[in-house]
């Protein structure tokens, strides 16, 4: 009975050890950055040092001290509690057209181990005190003109990704386009964040809304799942559209290049059947009398068309989206995946019915697009423009 007695006052210990032990406080790890924006919603993302519940609270850009009336606050919420994590993606809803909005972020952490939540520590908060609070623009079908900053295949390399988006504060594009393999693989979320996520909160991406591409290595790695933790989308999904100013825009999932047999995938790909699954969305998406009423139509693929000399994804693409795309009346596609560039005019890989701008690995495109033309600016490393297009919109 003694020695009963004793192991259950050692676990009672180890359990308040434990407790004493769950940080009190969290701090932001990466971020923010913010996804899915639309004219009337988006959603901001960050990572914490530690699991903890986190809110958003939001003003309008009016001049107004932030403190000058209680903000509205929002959550994210599943099956009716706040959820308590490491990562945050917040939904901002009923907001207005082309319109700025100021964010701070909230950290509670809590122990959620027992029957009853119990918060832990004090509440931390992004600085608005020495900093402006973070602040991003609603998208908005009524604006004449826009701009966007693409990049592509940065497979990790922070230089590479740091001189390409530190002037973008500067540039002040509505957004920024990444089309595909940012990393080389889905790892943990801390090899995401110091692959590139880290340095585009550096630069850019509380202010400036990150359109995210998924490319064939964002296939890979045991992190794969994470990918819509991390950068949600309109749909729940990697492939997805929007409108704004006077684009149209479908984003569209590729999976893998190989065939699902290929020995790299380990029998784990199915990516023949979730191609067949894209091009059925893709039908639906671009048959909306949304998509069909916009002046400007635009596809985002990371993997490019090629022609039948192409490998079996590039091929099995072709064969089942490049037909809809074309019924679309797609004005261009931008595209990387080959870590070279290339221009690909109407007709020149057996019938796109419009061209295709292929970015190199080391290359930024920037975009500025109205209603009667979309211009293309490639620029290298240095700055130095080293490519240009102009495509009229009929």
């Amino acid at each position: 009975m003694k020695r009963f007695m004793l192991l259950i006052v050692a676990a009672v210990a180890s359990l308040v050890a434990v407790a004493d032990e769950l940080p009190k406080t969290a701090d932001i790890k990466c971020g923010p950055w913010v996804t899915a924006v639309g004219e009337n919603e988006m959603t901001i993302v960050w990572t914490s040092t530690s699991r903890c519940m986190g809110w958003v609270e939001v003003a309008p850009d009016d001049g107004s001290s932030f403190y000058a009336v209680e903000r509205p606050k929002f959550y994210e919420d599943f099956l009716g509690r706040h959820i308590v994590s490491e990562v945050h993606h917040i939904r901002l809803t009923n907001l207005k057209p082309g319109t700025v909005y100021r964010y701070r972020l909230f950290q509670q952490c809590i122990d959620d181990r027992g029957p009853s939540p119990i918060p832990l520590g004090r509440v931390t908060a992004s600085n608005v005190y020495t900093r402006k609070p973070f602040a991003v623009r609603t998208f908005d079908k009524s604006k004449e003109e826009i701009s966007f900053t693409m990049i592509n295949d940065i497979h990790g390399r922070d230089d590479v990704m740091d001189t390409h988006t530190k002037g973008i504060p500067e540039a002040k594009p509505d957004f920024v386009v990444f089309n595909g393999d940012m990393a080389s693989f889905m790892g943990s979320i801390a090899d995401i964040e110091k692959d590139f996520m880290t340095r585009a909160s550096k630069n850019f991406s509380s202010d400036f809304p990150i359109v995210y591409v998924r490319g064939n290595h964002e296939a890979r790695g045991p992190g794969y799942s994470e990918f819509m933790n991390l950068f949600p989308s309109s749909t729940g999904t990697p492939s997805y559209s929007f409108v704004h100013g006077p684009a149209a825009f479908v984003v569209v999932d590729c999976g893998e290049d190989k065939p699902d047999s290929d020995i790299e995938y380990g029998g784990t790909a199915a990516y023949d059947a979730y191609r067949e699954q894209i091009a059925e969305w893709l039908k639906k998406a671009t048959s909306t009398e949304e998509f069909k009423s916009a002046p400007v139509k635009i596809a985002l693929m990371h993997i490019p068309f090629e022609k039948s000399a192409g490998w079996w994804g590039n091929n099995e693409l072709k064969r089942l989206l490049l037909p809809v795309l074309n019924e679309a009346g797609i004005d261009v596609m931008l595209s990387g995946h080959n870590h070279a560039y290339s221009f690909r005019e109407k007709g020149s890989i057996d019938g796109n019915e419009f061209p295709i701008l292929v970015n190199s690995n080391n290359d930024r495109v920037e975009v500025k697009v109205t209603k009667s033309a979309i211009k293309l600016v490639v620029k290298n490393l240095e700055g130095a423009t080293i490519h240009e297009h102009t495509i009229k919109v009929e």
